[in-house]
């Protein structure tokens, strides 16, 4: 079979242009460090859960699954703050230090993964508590020309804030 000469010289175009655009996208590939895992709460519903990740100027929101599985990305030599919110619940963050990771070029960029589940407890009806600060902090580490996620979990004293106002009937 023998193409036209105008429809040959479009694929041969076509074909040029797409090499290009791969190539582009190619040459701007950012490494990035992939976080995945689930929300858990006590009883074992998924309320409203609001989790953010911020690095102190910008915001991003991570969108959990049915079941509070989630997943996000964070590109290398950042910090960041994992912030995990829901009514009646008490609200965590969890720090995030991408920096250690090497960088990676080229098409296949994404090259390290962390899985951790995160826990909610409930806030008690009398008094608001929360945390005197993060409950956790990922940081990076090489070993023996490998990179390992360092996963640490800070214990946290819970405080007390102000005592939930009562309504009280009058008669």
């Amino acid at each position: 079979m023998t193409l036209q000469p105008h429809i040959r010289r479009t694929l041969v175009q076509a074909t040029l242009i797409a090499a290009g655009i791969t190539l582009s996208i190619a040459a701007g590939a950012q490494t990035y460090v992939t976080f995945t895992g689930a929300v858990h709460m006590p009883d074992q519903e998924l309320h409203a859960v609001r989790m953010t990740v911020s690095d102190g100027s910008e915001t991003m929101d991570v969108m959990l699954g049915r079941h509070g599985s989630y997943s996000f990305h964070i590109p290398v030599n950042e910090r960041v703050v994992l912030t995990l919110e829901s009514p009646g619940h008490i609200t965590k963050e969890v720090e995030i230090d991408t920096h250690g990771v090497p960088e990676a070029n080229g098409l296949f960029a994404r090259n390290v993964r962390v899985a951790f589940d995160l826990e909610l407890e409930r806030q008690p009806d009398d008094v608001l508590l929360c945390y005197a600060g993060p409950v956790g902090r990922i940081s990076f580490q090489g070993s023996e020309g490998r990179i390992v996620p360092m996963i640490q979990m800070k214990e946290q004293a819970v405080t007390a804030g102000m005592p939930r106002m009562q309504a009280t009937a009058s008669r």
